[in-house]
């Protein structure tokens, strides 16, 4: 089984290289031409939005909700829908002259429709910088994809709890299917978008097939690395500007490192944390043995809070959260061969058969031995050592007992029990 596995890996790295090798490196001039589309795209699509009712009508609930009716994380059944639109527009709110924008941008939207108001909102949008994600999302949404992407699909739950914003023109028929010529014009600039995105990626999936190889992992396979370094390949293509001068691969080399080592923290251990948790408590863990290997004792919570500049109570939680758990089956040295580390432990949840039948041997033997006492003995013995399916009592206990047994008002309750008994 497998070796049929190996082969099957073996087989789909091999398809994976030889689709890598049909994209050439790119130059410098070639990243920033693709790139360039890219971008052209997304300011094509606003001004698209901005040129049709239904499109207007869209782009002015969105930014009404944004504002009033922020996605929230209650009303998601699926977070990470909710997590993918908090990371493309949270911006959008965190910073106060974006916010501001945001709000001139609704305004402008209820005016009437101009050649002055349409490019004050273009200027605007230039001043919002949407992602081209998000905006590619807004497209897809519009034109109702068959086979939308994940922000589309967000977008889309997100919308059926949306409010109407007050200013809403109500002469707009929000059903109304696109025009044809309108649709087109989306959809060529939105296959344009992706065609560039694609571009991105395809010409340097070297770099990942790199960056896998580098990160030496006994638990992830290559080819599950190499595709965590693919989605941050992908996440590195949708957020690059080269206008900010650096190469594509040098921008792109932090995301797909990052998604590469990310997979490997979400499966080194059997209780899975977030990137940001196992960094710091990587961190409290080296600096804990830095100090120990120094001074030779170890450091308490409050030295540690102080060398980490962190809460002593953050401190606290981090070595409880370090303390995770260890596979039974995990071997020695990640030795597939060797023992596990269940093999090494000694003794059993349950005791053996044989010790069970000579248990049931000696009671037969006790209970039998009893018979030739006296019933008070008896009933002390079987009391003191719990022979009879009872806990055994401590002579303080069985001491209070017998002083029950001698008082009248429970010996009287007690006959009074016995008579109900027998009527019943």
């Amino acid at each position: 089984m497998n070796q049929l596995s190996n082969s099957c890996n073996e087989e789909g790295l091999d398809r994976f290289f030889a689709q890598a090798r049909e994209y050439p490196l790119l130059s410098a001039d070639e990243e920033r031409s693709i790139d360039e589309r890219k971008w052209q795209s997304r300011d094509a699509l606003l001004g698209l939005f901005l040129a049709e009712a239904h499109s207007h009508r869209f782009l002015q609930n969105w930014v009404g909700n944004l504002l009033e009716n922020p996605p929230s994380l209650k009303v998601f059944l699926e977070k990470e829908h909710y997590y993918l639109l908090r990371r493309e527009q949270s911006d959008l709110l965190k910073d106060t002259a974006k916010a501001v924008q945001l709000r001139t941008m609704r305004r402008l939207l209820g005016k009437s429709d101009s050649a002055s108001q349409r490019r004050d909102l273009l200027n605007t949008l230039a001043e919002l910088n949407l992602s081209p994600l998000l905006v590619a999302g807004f497209a897809e949404v519009l034109l109702d994809s068959s086979n939308p992407g994940e922000v589309a699909i967000a977008l889309r739950y997100w919308q059926q709890f949306w409010h109407e914003p007050p200013e809403l023109e109500l002469s707009r028929d929000d059903n109304a299917p696109l025009p044809k010529a309108h649709h087109q014009a989306l959809r060529r600039q939105l296959q344009a978008y992706l065609k560039a995105r694609e571009q991105l990626v395809n010409h340097n999936l070297r770099l990942v097939f790199s960056i896998a190889g580098k990160i030496k992992s006994t638990t992830v396979p290559y080819l599950d690395r190499v595709q965590s370094g693919v989605l941050g390949l992908i996440r590195a293509a949708e957020k690059y500007d080269h206008r900010t001068g650096y190469r594509f691969s040098t921008y792109a080399y932090n995301w797909v490192n990052q998604s590469v080592r990310r997979v490997l923290e979400e499966q080194r251990a059997i209780v899975r944390l977030p990137a940001d948790v196992n960094e710091q408590v990587n961190r409290l863990y080296r600096e804990r043995l830095s100090y120990f290997n120094t001074n030779g004792k170890e450091a308490g919570v409050e030295l540690l809070a102080d060398r980490l500049q962190i809460k002593p109570e953050l401190v606290t939680r981090l070595q409880q959260v370090g303390n995770l758990s260890v596979s039974l089956d995990a071997t020695f040295n990640n030795d597939p061969d060797g023992l596990t580390l269940g093999d090494t432990l000694s003794g059993w949840t349950y005791s053996p058969p044989a010790a069970k039948a000579e248990q049931l041997s000696l009671n037969r033997l006790l209970i039998d031995s009893l018979k030739g006492l006296a019933p008070q003995e008896k009933s002390v013995i079987a009391l003191r050592w719990g022979l009879h399916d009872s806990p055994p009592l401590s002579r303080r206990e069985m001491a209070a007992l017998g002083k029950l047994r001698n008082d009248e008002n429970m010996a009287e309750a007690f006959r009074d029990y016995q008579e109900s008994q027998q009527r019943d």
